[in-house]
């Protein structure tokens, strides 16, 4: 661990906890009554289906996707990123609390620029051909963001101007002569000791490429504005340092990357490129032969999403501002964990609290990209193992620490083996016509009675699986505490595991008096737990699971997820042709 011989200090004052979204500005106080059906109507909880009432007067969990760049259409990575950041959304509502998710496009730039010629299309179709593709993969997995934003919107162009003006205010812009390594396609310039050199046998030319990136650059020289990075430092340097322990940047070993380059050294940031060479994007305010820098517009959009561009200070502190987590991959870890702390410790804003910085997925090993001609569609994989088996692979495997391979066949592995064999299945035998749960609830309400011929050591194993399913919310939470979603479902899955077996175990169906035997009851009740707790991570399973053992919707919540916490269910839940939650493929 990276440790300085100066003070930590705090360098943003952090807003109070009693902040509300800009959507929910400083909401006048209701009575409980009100305030229950107020908050149950909310477009979040109607969206994803789960119950519950936001914590009264805190401020909502504001979780982002990196907004994606339109220049191509859309992979299982981007994929990733919003069911990563759905999860995180999901979780914090079935934990009671308001909630907020932002993803979108980013539309200028001169790849945008460059794609839209090749394919002889005006600028803004293109934009928002391709943009539409993105919102349809959202839309078709059922993530439940609240706003789908695009640069090319009109209050994003406001809020762009502020930041801009803000930091010329204060001294942070100025403008200058710019030599340099730029690349294209990362549009922005690196410095001499982030690049290396290849040479070409084929052209004979020696090309020099981007470390962190893979890609060429090129020397270009233009006038552009700059943003004084290199003044930033010492004041990102202590940010990081204050940040150490609440894991500012996740996993650490991206936050040791990220400290590492800072401390060499910050080269000012050129932010604008002169409007001849560079039209598609947002013009420099107060001067129309600049367009500024897609870094500083993209970046940008976080703060649009809370209502900068169109608030006073004042009321922007009663906004959902900072955000409590940005989703991103870790080729642009850099532009999030360096640039935009940058500047917005310039703007005497508060700083994002966590960067979750994910790895790729592979293709035959290889990154995907549309030049590589390695692309996985992700509408193609879900057409045919469905959204949540595509949600339950990604989920269940964890990228943080280094890329993965994407396998359509392991996917369509993964559903068998886990969904239909282990949870489906647990379902339909518990639904089975030859029980009631309605009735084995009735009948054991005070207790979990077991007949006198079973053994001490099936007593034993039912009890600890009892209480395994009673702190199973506690487990999970510290694993999505940790920004691990595949922790969390490795904690769901032990728990099933022994359901399954607890059920091959006491063979209900061999009891005689089936309708009323202990072990349905248990049964039914490990099958709602741990449906109430796979919500967020499996909401459509979940639900379905939930509808067969007919748990009324407001009995989803986190306060049901014990045993005997709820006990009005089980009506209608064996009749016949149920079917399964999960079907099997053939």
């Amino acid at each position: 661990m990276l440790v300085w011989s100066h003070c930590s200090k705090r360098l943003v004052r952090r807003l109070p906890t009693d902040h509300v979204a800009s959507r929910f500005l400083r909401r006048r106080r209701l009575p409980p009554c009100e305030r229950r059906r107020h908050n149950s109507n909310t477009a979040d909880v109607a969206k994803t289906g789960e119950g519950g009432t936001a914590k009264w007067g805190e401020k909502p969990f504001y979780v982002t996707t990196p907004i994606f760049y339109v220049n191509a259409a859309p992979h299982v990575g981007h994929l990733y990123s919003m069911v990563l950041a759905d999860t995180f959304k999901r979780w914090q509502q079935f934990m009671r609390r308001d909630a907020y998710l932002l993803t979108g496009t980013d539309e200028h730039g001169m790849k945008v620029q460059q794609a839209a010629n090749k394919v002889e299309k005006p600028v803004k179709q293109f934009c928002d051909e391709t943009s539409e593709l993105f919102k349809n993969l959202a839309a078709v997995s059922h993530i439940s963001n609240d706003r789908f934003i695009r640069t090319t919107d009109e209050d994003h162009r406001e809020a762009v101007h502020k930041l801009w003006n803000t930091l010329l205010e204060r001294g942070y812009i100025y403008k200058g002569k710019h030599e340099g390594w730029y690349s294209v396609s990362d549009e922005t310039f690196y410095p001499e000791s982030q690049l290396r050199r290849e040479f070409d046998q084929s052209s004979g030319i020696t090309k020099v490429y981007s470390n962190e990136t893979g890609k060429e650059v090129e020397w270009a020289s233009e006038e552009n504005y700059y943003f004084a990075l290199s003044r930033m430092k010492e004041p990102l340097l202590e940010f990081y340092n204050s940040r150490l322990e609440d894991k500012f940047i996740y996993p650490y070993g991206q936050f040791e990357t990220i400290i590492d380059s800072v401390e060499n050294g910050l080269s000012d940031l050129s932010i604008s490129r002169p409007s001849s060479r560079f039209t598609w994007g947002i013009p420099v305010p107060g001067d129309e032969s600049q367009t500024i820098y897609v870094w500083v517009d993209a970046l940008t959009n976080y703060l649009t999403a809370a209502g900068y561009g169109k608030l006073t200070a004042a009321e922007f502190e009663n906004t959902m501002w900072p955000a409590d987590i940005h989703v991103v991959g870790k080729d642009i870890a850099r532009f999030h964990c360096v640039y935009w702390p940058a500047f917005l410790l310039a703007a005497g804003l508060s700083l994002p609290k966590h960067v979750l910085v994910h790895s790729h997925w592979l293709m035959n090993g290889v990154k995907m990209s549309k030049s590589g001609g390695n692309i996985v569609d992700p509408l193609a994989v879900m057409s045919i193992a469905d959204v949540d088996s595509v949600r339950y692979y990604l989920l269940r495997h964890n990228i943080l620490e280094g890329d993965g391979d994407f396998d359509t066949e392991k996917v369509l592995g993964r559903r068998q083996a886990d969904l239909v064999f282990k949870y489906s299945n647990l379902v339909s035998r518990t639904c089975s016509k030859s029980f009631s749960i309605e009735l084995a609830l009735s009948h054991h309400l005070k207790g979990y009675p077991v007949p006198s011929t079973r053994p001490d050591k099936f007593l034993a194993f039912q009890s600890d699986m009892i209480n395994e399913a009673n702190s199973l919310v506690d487990k999970v939470a510290k694993h999505m505490n940790n920004f691990n979603p595949t922790g969390s479902l490795s904690e769901i899955w032990d728990v099933l595991k022994k359901a399954n077996q607890y059920v091959d175990y006491a063979t209900p169906w061999n009891t005689g008096a089936g309708n009323i035997s202990p072990t349905i009851f248990v049964m039914s009740e490990m099958c709602r737990i741990i449906s109430i707790v796979l919500q967020p991570f499996l909401p459509t399973y979940a639900s379905k699971a939930l509808d067969k053992l007919s748990v009324r919707p407001e009995c989803r919540s986190i306060e049901y997820a014990k045993f005997e916490a709820d006990k009005t269910y089980g009506k209608d839940a064996n009749l016949p042709n149920r079917g399964h939650v999960v079907e099997r493929l053939n």
